[in-house]
């Protein structure tokens, strides 16, 4: 009997949503992206591989080195692999295959869509599959060459979650899936997440097969292992040093990251009660379908990498665009989540669940909105033809002139890579000259890196016909199911067990109300007006203003804001030499003010301890004349980034002359900043310190908490209203 021929609908699906996302993507590259490589690039791709193989030195070990947090194995494999086979090292091409290896996650994802749910739903989340991959929201990863191992981790963790949750142990899709976790190791620090995803999934659920159970036991502490050996040789300056100072500040992030891509604080619970409600159906469920397993699992990684990324980076106020694939993951979860609830209720609960997939959407939606329209993306877009000129103006400079001055300003060393020596070694050497692309016009022959260039510019120039081709092929896909049936895996219904689920909600809703009274004016949320209050008091300096008296390429007086300080609001008090990162160096002074007070404090701050920061008090008499200087002692507060010191200063013999603050920032690395706020009479002003700004630096946290508490106990209560069953009562 001959084999049935098969359905291509799965296929038309998937290339056509791959083939969409990679158009879009390939479009990003070509507005957005140049082709010298940049930052990271040049320590893991052209110091660790590229000149060791050059040098005929080249080991495997070489590849199995730690950066940061991480172990980049694939991407340095990669980056071997298109340098030996197309003779070029180019930032560009390197995107270009990026895009196509971001495709084919998402073609994969397309088809366990279509091949398991019903047909209008797999194709509402595919096309939200295709969204969220194709926004410029993540242009780190679109742009970035080094940033390989984004989709790899994606394609690996998703096969490993799938396969170990779906195929019987022992199988050969079982074992690609162990292969596949394992690979996920090696991409980036926090993929051990997914192996624990998964013994959390499977103890949930009741599953206590060990087969199951102690492939990812061992797989989560072979992760863990690998992270603590990282951990332990990653400097203590730099990515370090972003880590959350805190526990308040790690609860702010943490808060920010569970909510994207909305940056509103109860965000983080309506983006994710899809899940909270999926997983409270699952609890105890040994027959839960694999998709429920695998949708669950797959919240629960994403859900570990906004809780890395609040301690690793909790320091730094936003979303970080490198991250933003890895959390797109955990809205497409509650997604599926959203249509397993809904399938599986009775008429009379779904109208909750109507008002959460509307305020679910209009979450995601608006979150989309802002941070692809504004914020960091927009400011890239903003700047990105600018950096790549000066990238390319500077290598093509040393290239001709063997002067390295072009790389060692400031302004270029914050877009290419810190230390210019590291760059000049490498530049000077004429066979890694010869890699770089013929752009930066270095006097060499044609090679064939150039045909692959001009092949890749050409691809990537045509996007709209890709685009067309892909929304062609997907129509086609959705056609040729809708004729043919869309076959997919069975499923059972999910029925709510009240005797479960009702007392977790029920106690969820009167936690969260009680929880609301312990906080001072508990329905007050505009903790704006506290820092307003706290840092320009009503006896501060009025309209204070400071310039920059050194030589500079940056606007002489925007320094306002200049604060690597957390929340974003609480910076704008502040003026400092934090511009456009930790990158400027200079002097900065305000105008004269007079001194009418006997003493006065000053709020200060800066990050980490550098030599060569200062912050200075100058008394001048009424000619402007130097009397006296005082130096603040400790300008850096160096613990921190949230951190602020206060700065209590006896003038009474100086009354009736004035004074202006000087920001010295003259550090020799491109790292640190320092700060100040208006001084304010301290004669009648309590004794403020540290620990008080500490207190005050929560209150973005309690506005959030706050709001998370009204929004969980209000449809905690109602979900458990809706879901006890018709005719009992609550009370027996």
């Amino acid at each position: 009997m001959s084999r049935p021929s098969p359905n291509p609908a799965g296929w038309l699906w998937a290339t056509g949503a791959a083939t969409l996302v990679v158009a879009a993507r390939w479009r990003e590259i070509e507005l957005h992206c140049g082709e010298i490589p940049f930052l990271d690039q040049w320590l893991v791709e052209a110091r660790q591989i590229i000149i060791p193989w050059l040098d005929g030195k080249l080991t495997f070990a070489a590849f199995f080195q730690p950066h940061h947090e991480h172990w980049p194995v694939w991407t340095r494999l990669i980056v071997w692999l298109e340098t030996a086979l197309w003779g070029q090292w180019n930032n560009q091409l390197q995107a270009t295959l990026n895009a196509v290896l971001m495709g084919s996650f998402v073609g994969l994802f397309a088809a366990w869509l279509r091949r398991t749910l019903p047909l209008l739903p797999a194709l509402l989340l595919t096309l939200l599959a295709v969204v969220l991959a194709s926004l410029p929201h993540s242009w780190e990863n679109i742009v970035w060459g080094f940033q390989s191992h984004m989709p790899l981790a994606l394609l690996f963790v998703f096969v490993y979650l799938q396969g170990s949750l779906a195929r019987a142990i022992g199988t050969a899709g079982w074992w690609l899936a162990q292969a596949a976790g394992l690979a996920a190791l090696f991409t980036l620090g926090s993929m051990w997440a997914a192996p624990l995803a998964i013994l959390l999934t499977l103890l949930w659920t009741s599953d206590w097969n060990w087969k199951r159970l102690l492939p990812a036991a061992l797989l989560t502490l072979s992760g863990i292992a690998l992270l603590i050996i990282a951990r332990l040789q990653q400097p203590t300056t730099g990515a370090y040093a972003m880590g959350a100072a805190n526990l308040p500040q790690f609860l702010t992030a943490l808060l920010m990251q569970l909510g994207w891509p909305s940056a509103w604080p109860g965000a983080a619970l309506l983006g994710n009660l899809p899940i909270i409600f999926l997983a409270l159906r699952l609890r105890g469920k040994k027959e839960a379908t694999a998709l429920d397993r695998t949708v669950l699992a797959l919240a629960l990684w994403a859900a570990a990498q906004a809780v890395a990324f609040a301690y690793a980076r909790g320091s730094y106020s936003g979303f970080v665009s490198r991250y933003a694939d890895l959390l797109a993951l955990g809205v497409l979860a509650n997604g599926i989540a959203l249509w397993r609830l809904f399938q599986g209720s009775q008429i009379w609960s779904r109208v909750l669940l109507i008002v959460v997939v509307l305020g679910w959407s209009a979450a995601v939606g608006e979150g989309l909105r802002f941070i692809n329209s504004q914020g960091h993306t927009l400011y890239f877009h903003e700047h990105s033809a600018s950096w790549m000129q000066l990238r390319r103006a500077a290598v093509t400079q040393f290239l001709s002139t063997n002067d390295p001055s072009g790389l060692s300003l400031p302004e270029t060393q914050a877009i290419l890579f810190p230390n210019t020596d590291e760059v000049v070694q490498v530049l000077e050497r004429p066979d890694f000259a010869a890699l770089l692309p013929a752009s930066v016009g270095y006097n060499r022959p044609r090679s064939r890196g150039d045909f692959y260039t001009e092949s890749a510019q050409d691809l990537r120039r045509n996007w709209e016909e890709f685009a067309y081709c892909g929304g062609l092929l997907l129509f086609l896909g959705l056609i040729v199911s809708l004729r043919n049936g869309a076959a997919r895996e069975p499923m059972d219904y999910l029925t709510p067990s009240a005797a479960s689920v009702t007392p977790a909600l029920a106690i969820l809703a009167l936690g969260s109300g009680a929880l609301i009274f312990s906080w001072p004016h508990p329905f007050d949320f505009h903790s704006d007006h506290s820092w307003t209050d706290f840092i320009t008091p009503a006896d501060g300096i009025k309209d204070l203003k400071f310039h920059i008296i050194t030589e500079t390429n940056y606007p002489k007086d925007n320094l306002v804001g200049g604060a690597g300080l957390w929340p974003e609001n609480f910076r704008n008090a502040f003026f400092g030499t934090h511009i456009d990162g930790p990158a400027f160096t200079g002097v900065a002074q305000s105008d004269p003010f007079p001194l009418s007070a006997s003493s006065y404090i000053i709020p200060f701050a800066g990050y980490p301890a550098s030599a060569g920061n200062a912050l200075l008090l100058r008394i001048e008499d009424d000619k402007g004349n130097l009397v006296e200087e005082i130096t603040c002692r400790e300008p850096n507060q160096g613990t921190g980034m949230s951190d602020i010191g206060f700065w209590e200063v006896n003038l009474e013999h100086h009354r009736g002359k004035s004074a202006r603050l000087v920001l010295q920032d003259q550090r020799s690395d491109n790292e640190g900043w320092v700060a100040v706020a208006p001084p304010y009479s301290g004669n009648d002003s309590p004794k403020i310190s540290t620990a008080h700004h500490r207190f005050w630096a929560a209150q973005g946290t309690h506005s959030g908490l706050r709001s998370l508490q009204i929004i969980s106990a209000t449809l905690a209560l109602l979900a458990a209203i809706s879901l006890f069953p018709p005719g009992r009562r609550l009370l027996s």
